[in-house]
């Protein structure tokens, strides 16, 4: 059955969430925040759930909830389980996981305080403490990944039986453009799966305690063995997009101080070098920006200019790369040290 704000309490009580009293004397609340999946947000006296259903009964929507409830399980009492909420149940036949419901946190999306440089770190350093302790080659079989379709963009797009005709249209002009072939192509061959990743490591996924000082990720739907630099550039992308569609209330020179800090907290805590480290991730969060912008034609009858301004700065990281990341993130590439000047 599909859960609803009108079923959804007596499912908790008849799984012993919650009791039917409590709602009675006014202690029920529920609100919908289904983005991907069905969500809804429930509290019940004291407690507050989160209750997360697969949208349909299509394979691809189900084994996405069953994947994110097999890492719950795993996780559980092991070093990656502070950054996750707790996971009290998951219903396989209904497809349902209810999770904690992570009261007084914010995501970073809608923090006012989003581009602080203090709130960069906090997410490099919990990303890099994360990406170290899931190197053991064991979740590799258990959370199988591959290659992101996005790096053959210029090869399979115009192949998808259900893209849209403004996507169709974006494919076209990428293949217009060698550039986009040379830097995927280039991108696809330094593709290195060396730990568990999120996969959609993005500001909306990123809780942010009360007191700014812990860090908790959701939506593990596509949690899978791949490279780390995957995660890096979906967090980069992610602010970057806000400046793409918003230019006048989110200029790019606002967001950069935190995206150094980003940058410099996640090389710090892999112990790597920041300006390799840096660069390539740049160059993959530009695939990213392609990715999303066939994402946003979804459904659409022709480009769009939001569609458009992310194709142009794809493009622009793969014809000049050290040119683009001075302009991304605010000084040329050879100053990201350890001191973030």
């Amino acid at each position: 059955m599909f859960l609803t704000k009108a079923n959804v309490l007596h499912y908790l009580v008849e799984r012993q969430f919650g009791d039917l009293e409590t709602a009675v004397t006014g202690g029920f609340a529920v609100r919908s925040l289904t983005r991907r999946n069905r969500n809804l947000h429930v509290t019940l006296g004291r407690r507050e759930y989160l209750v997360k259903q697969a949208k349909g009964w299509d394979y691809e929507a189900r084994s996405s909830v069953e994947r994110e409830a097999l890492f719950y399980r795993q996780q559980t009492g092991k070093r990656g389980a502070p950054l996750l909420p707790q996971c009290y149940a998951y219903d396989p036949p209904n497809s349902v996981l209810i999770l904690e419901f992570l009261s007084g946190h914010t995501n970073l999306y809608d923090l006012p305080d989003r581009f602080a440089p203090e709130l960069g770190r906090l997410c490099g350093e919990a990303m890099g403490a994360f990406h170290r302790e899931m190197e053991s080659g064991s979740l590799a079989s258990a959370f199988p990944g591959s290659i992101p379709w996005c790096l053959s963009f210029h090869e399979v797009a115009e192949d998808l039986p259900e893209a849209s005709a403004g996507q169709l249209e974006l494919a076209r002009v990428v293949k217009r453009y060698g550039e986009f072939a040379r830097g995927l192509n280039l991108l696809h061959g330094e593709w290195r799966a060396d730990t568990l990743t999120h996969g959609d490591w993005k500001l909306e996924n990123c809780l942010v305690s009360p007191q700014h000082d812990r860090l908790h990720v959701v939506d593990w739907e596509f949690v899978s063995w791949g490279d780390s630099i995957w995660d890096v550039s979906a967090l980069l992308q992610s602010y970057w997009n806000l400046w793409v569609g918003w230019p006048w209330a989110y200029p790019i020179e606002a967001m950069q101080p935190a995206l150094r800090a980003f940058l410099i907290a996640y090389a710090q805590s892999r112990g790597w070098e920041p300006l390799g480290f840096a660069a390539r991730a740049i160059r993959f969060a530009g695939a990213r920006m392609l990715q999303t912008a066939f994402e946003t034609l979804d459904k659409v009858g022709k480009m769009t200019g939001e569609a458009v301004r992310l194709m142009q700065g794809s493009l622009n990281i793969f014809v000049r790369p050290d040119w683009a990341a001075e302009q991304l993130i605010g000084t040329p590439l050879r100053r990201v040290s350890a001191t973030g000047v």
